[in-house]
């Protein structure tokens, strides 16, 4: 069954900001300040007092989706503005001592003896407002971006994942920075 119309409603807490023009979506609140461009989904997004709708026509399955992402999006970013994102990754390791290096000026985050080995692993910091630091055995990635959160923290976990010989056998070779918490 064909729906011919789809309306989403987004309520607007009261110390964010929102402003859109021309399926630009802007959101301002207390951590700072994030934009997303929606130009290429085929919804209208309007502004009324405290809230934002997300409306579609002619509704299919891709339409469909369409519109929950954007809604999705829309409230990822307003989370992101009012209390931010944090993951956590541990860093497991077994006989060779890995040593992970965060570098918020350069954006990078440097992971050096991996199984021992010499080659420094350099793993680039996504987002402009994304922070990495160290505590003991934890590497805690803070933004207000879940999306760039989310993958400076899923780059440092896949650079550590198996390959070669060390592959075969995933519960002796299990060094690495895995990730076990998600706020």
């Amino acid at each position: 069954m064909k729906l011919l119309y789809l309306s989403k409603e987004i309520e607007i807490p009261e110390n964010v900001k929102v402003s859109i023009k021309n399926r630009k979506v802007t959101v301002e609140g207390p951590k700072g300040k994030l934009e997303r461009d929606f130009s290429n989904y085929k919804v209208d997004i309007i502004l009324e007092e405290n809230q934002i709708k997300v409306i579609s026509y002619f509704i299919r399955k891709k339409t469909k989706a369409a519109t929950l992402a954007v809604v999705g999006h829309i409230k990822n970013m307003i989370k992101g503005v009012t209390s931010g994102y944090v993951y956590k990754s541990k860093i497991v390791y077994s006989h060779f001592p890995i040593t992970v290096e965060p570098d918020n000026k350069k954006r990078e985050v440097i992971i050096k003896n991996l199984y021992g080995g010499r080659k420094v692993l350099r793993v680039p910091i996504v987002g402009d407002k994304t922070t990495v630091r160290v505590e003991r055995d934890d590497v805690i990635v803070e933004g207000i971006d879940k999306e760039a959160v989310g993958q400076t923290a899923a780059k440092m976990q896949e650079i550590c994942r198996l390959r070669g010989k060390r592959r075969k056998d995933p519960e002796t070779f299990m060094d690495g920075i895995w990730i076990w918490y998600k706020e």
